[in-house]
């Protein structure tokens, strides 16, 4: 396997576990995603619409290995997220992002937000290449980084051990 495979399949197991951790937070929490989104001014019905297509564009990014038809929708995905946070913070609206789900959306939209999901979408850009290998390994490992990664800051803001507690 090629270095540039790997890194291709490395940048879809992140957004996978990206994607797959944000649909779960929405769907755990159906009241928290709703107010999440009234509070941002987006339609309440994407509570049960984005956390299906985030669901199954993960399990796309894992599973289909001679295509980059979920790459392609994932960047999607993260350019409508980074649009919708360049604009709040154009505007100095501080409302929170709800982009991965409640929890995660406590904090005040800020430039830290856009440029954290700026990351995200060149990460989803870089995993639209071509990867044929069959590494399952590297998928995994990669989706449980991203797990980690988006799930890390709701976790410490809980527990009262993250930035400012």
């Amino acid at each position: 396997m090629t270095c540039a495979v790997a890194l291709v399949l490395v940048a879809r197991g992140i957004i996978a576990g990206v994607l797959a951790a944000a649909a779960i937070a929405k769907l755990r929490d159906p009241n928290a995603t709703r107010a999440a989104l009234r509070a941002a001014r987006l339609p309440v019905s994407l509570d049960r619409t984005l956390p299906v297509i985030e669901a199954f564009t993960a399990l796309g990014l894992l599973v289909e290995r001679h295509t980059a038809w979920a790459a392609y929708v994932a960047c999607a995905l993260m350019a409508g997220f980074t649009a919708f946070v360049g604009v709040l913070v154009a505007r100095g609206d501080t409302a929170p992002c709800p982009c991965f789900g409640a929890a995660p959306s406590a904090a005040p939209t800020s430039g830290r937000t856009l440029g954290r999901n700026i990351g995200l979408l060149a990460v989803a850009v870089l995993g639209t290449a071509r990867a044929t290998s069959h590494h399952w390994l590297i998928w995994a490992v990669a989706a449980v980084i991203g797990v980690v990664v988006l799930a890390a800051p709701g976790i410490s803001a809980r527990t009262g051990s993250g930035p400012g507690a």
